[in-house]
């Protein structure tokens, strides 16, 4: 199974890294986006802007109508409230007190919200206390306040166990096709909703889930100040890296290999833009797709042998150092950001931070141009961490 969980990684990384590219138009567009609404009647200034796999409609005495990634629509009750007459799948009353979170990087979300009193409302995880780095949770699993529930890569889970925990709701992300859990789930009477911020098109939507999940908490308000925050935050730094000249741009590679297969992403991806917006060049030209590509690793050397620095999209416990490197292919010696020592991996906690979208542009910039442009002196990376010999 681990060998299995390595290429599901491989494959997936490349997917999951350009999540944290910054695309998008940014705060000054969010304004002009809250102005439209405003003009079509939406008085709440809390609508979804740029996620395209969720909806939050919010309705009289503080009722919600969510739409999660598959679709499935729920209500959402403050304690008191009875619920209106809607089409709904689920019926939840929030805040919610027990819940199950099935990803990480869901638990990220909760953590940006910024209060940790939401952490009580974590009954049970699918991640292993060895492999957490938010310390609430990693506590909560020693204490055996917080449970742990088994689940592997494809889906595959110990249900009998969730039944036994009865949470008021599940927090689940996608599944394998052939997976039977979420009719699993139905048949028990378990209510869940589906995350899908993985497979938004942009970071902005991505990190715009983190509405999704304020909604159960009734962290509405806090999510979107948040939210606009950040987005200040990227303008900034975009412009931070606006001025530097094409001549002194790195060029910059990415990708992961599994057995003699590099995943990458295209020069059309939203990694490929997030490197040009951060002050660098990438190294496969336009045209040659906007998703996951699947080459030779021989076809990655020669595109990729002459890059500045190499993101290598595998967290550090699978490729802890350059050995580890080297035992993919013999290859990577030859790579001038391998001779240069200018190698990145992924930090363990990348994934579970996924809602800090700007810390991790910041990375992006550092590793580019050695800190922050306009800058003297290094920064410490938060979600890198350059690959020891």
């Amino acid at each position: 199974m681990k060998k299995n969980k390595k290429m599901y990684l491989a494959a997936g990384a490349a997917l999951l890294v350009c999540c944290a590219a910054y695309t998008g138009c940014g705060a000054a567009g969010a304004k002009k986006k809250a102005a439209e609404g405003a003009e079509a009647g939406d008085s709440s200034g809390l609508a979804v802007r740029y996620a395209k796999h969720f909806d939050v409609e919010y309705l009289p005495d503080g009722v919600k109508l969510v739409t999660d990634y598959d679709g499935r629509r729920g209500l959402l009750l403050p304690e008191g409230v009875d619920a209106p007459d809607a089409e709904a799948d689920f019926i939840l009353r929030t805040p919610v007190k027990k819940a199950l979170f099935m990803s990480s990087t869901q638990i990220g979300f909760l953590d940006v919200l910024e209060d940790k009193s939401l952490y009580d409302s974590v009954a049970a995880v699918t991640v292993p206390v060895e492999d957490w780095v938010l310390e609430p949770v990693a506590e909560g699993l020693r204490s055996g306040r917080i449970r742990y529930i088994e689940q592997s890569t494809w889906g595959v889970m110990d249900i009998e166990s969730v039944i036994r925990l009865s949470p008021d709701v599940v927090f689940a992300g996608t599944v394998d096709p052939g997976s039977d859990i979420f009719s699993r789930f139905d048949e028990a009477g378990i209510d869940y909703v589906v995350f899908g911020e993985w497979l938004e098109d942009s970071t902005l939507g991505s990190l715009e889930w983190i509405k999704f999940l304020a909604a159960f908490y009734n962290k509405d308000d806090e999510a979107d100040a948040i939210f606009r925050r950040q987005l200040a935050r990227l303008d900034e730094l975009v412009e931070l890296a606006g001025g530097i000249p094409q001549d002194e741009r790195p060029v910059v590679a990415c990708g992961s290999a599994y057995d003699g297969v590099v995943y990458a992403q295209g020069g059309d991806s939203i990694a490929a833009s997030e490197y040009k917006r951060a002050g660098g060049r990438y190294f496969l030209e336009e045209g040659t797709g906007g998703g996951t590509l699947r080459i030779t690793l021989e076809d990655f050397f020669s595109r990729a042998r002459d890059a500045d620095i190499l993101i290598y999209n595998s967290m550090i416990k699978y490729t802890p150092d350059k050995t580890a490197l080297l035992a993919e292919s013999p290859l990577f010696s030859s790579f001038k950001a391998f001779k240069n020592d200018e190698i990145y991996v992924l930090s363990s906690g990348y994934y579970m931070n996924g809602a800090r979208i700007d810390v991790k542009f910041e990375d992006t910039l550092s590793i580019l141009h050695n800190g922050l442009p306009g800058q003297d002196g290094g920064r410490k990376l938060s979600f890198y961490e350059k690959l020891p010999d």
